[in-house]
């Protein structure tokens, strides 16, 4: 298997496939298609302290952050090891978390333990909705006569985000990152959601922008192959977060975190034993997560996501591998029988991999 990567751009809709899945990943890559977020939890920090605060438990730089911009980062133990990945919002009065499903209880939680005589107050948000706008003709989208406001500029940094009427409904606009493709999310009143959706379908229908609804097969083909990781999927409690290969989710200037010591002598002395790699798969058998991994007979780690590539018209996906077996053109093989390549990432060049 040593044929080079593939660019995106020269994937054809004939070449990508059959059917409904065929159709929506037409839409990520050359057009624009509309999603329901992929599923996760949400917090809100009130209260004049929350800067500091939650600065002192992620990764990434909270203290300094201006209303509209937005940072990725991780909650680390102690023992500087990821207990979930984090995007935080900052609203001018308030800081909204984006978590992974599953986390809202345990990260709230985690916080509450340490909130003494903060003046911080932690509590869900479930009211707002996203509506995720994904694929290089988004902006389009928003700019047609039945989407955004005249004369408002589209947020141009990773996170940032800005107030706006779309189709009569007040929304906050975010530039989307880590989905593999271009994307704006829609946060929207919960009673509201369905009705902007609907508007949304309606104009584009009518407009020939490329809208179209996506599942969360499609997002999860483009995300593989940009090689972006997923929480609970490709990383979780066992991983530091540089094996991730999210360099821009840690900050080394911030100062003190909980786990900052670990994570800072990782970096300063010499890195992880592990990173994330990119595999394409022999046949065309998707393997199941959680496979382990062989590499010279002996186990160098265990697959994350697998998904059919569509770009690359074979099966392919993302794992943490031991360093002995990160070149890539390595050969691994799968307990149960098969094998696979190591591939750099992105696995398909022109991937938006942020």
């Amino acid at each position: 298997m040593n044929e080079t990567n593939t660019p995106a751009s020269a994937v054809a809709v004939a070449a990508a496939g059959t059917g409904q899945l065929s159709e929506e990943y037409a839409a990520l890559r050359h057009g624009c298609g509309l999603a329901n977020h992929p599923a996760g939890d949400r917090l809100e920090l009130l209260g004049p302290d929350r800067h500091r605060f939650l600065n002192a438990y992620v990764t990434c730089e909270v203290k300094g952050l201006a209303a509209g911009r937005g940072a990725y980062g991780f909650f680390t133990s102690a023992q500087g090891r990821i207990l979930a990945d984090v995007v935080v919002i900052e609203h001018g009065d308030r800081l909204w978390l984006e978590l992974p499903a599953g986390q809202q209880e345990a990260i709230a939680g985690h916080l509450r333990k340490y909130l003494i005589a903060d003046r911080v107050e932690i509590r869900p948000l479930d009211e707002m909705l996203p509506l995720t706008l994904a694929g290089p003709r988004a902006p389009e989208v928003l700019a047609g006569p039945a989407g955004i406001a005249p004369g408002l500029a589209l947020p141009g940094e990773p996170w940032s985000h800005a107030r706006a009427m779309v189709s009569g409904v007040e929304v906050t606009v975010q530039r989307r990152e880590r989905l593999g493709v271009p994307a704006l999310t829609l946060w929207v009143s919960a009673s509201q959601a369905a009705s902007l959706r609907e508007g949304l379908l309606a104009w584009s229908g009518g407009a020939g922008a490329g809208l179209c609804p996506v599942g969360p097969e499609a997002l999860e083909v483009v995300r593989t192959e940009a090689g972006i990781p997923r929480f609970g999927q490709d990383f979780g409690p066992q991983s530091f977060p540089q094996e991730t290969g999210v360099e821009e989710a840690v900050s080394y200037t911030k100062g003190c975190y909980l786990g900052q010591e670990v994570v800072a002598r990782i970096h300063y002395r010499g890195g992880v034993q592990k990173s994330l790699c990119g595999l394409v798969f022999e046949g065309s058998v998707v393997p199941a997560p959680g496979t382990a991994l062989l590499y010279e007979g002996r186990e160098a780690g265990t697959l994350g996501t697998a998904v059919h590539s569509l770009a690359l018209d074979r099966p392919a996906g993302l794992a943490i591998l031991h360093r002995r077996a990160a070149a890539p053109g390595s050969r691994l093989e799968l307990a149960g029988g098969g094998g696979a390549e190591v591939r750099p990432l992105p696995l398909v060049e022109s991937c938006v991999r942020r």
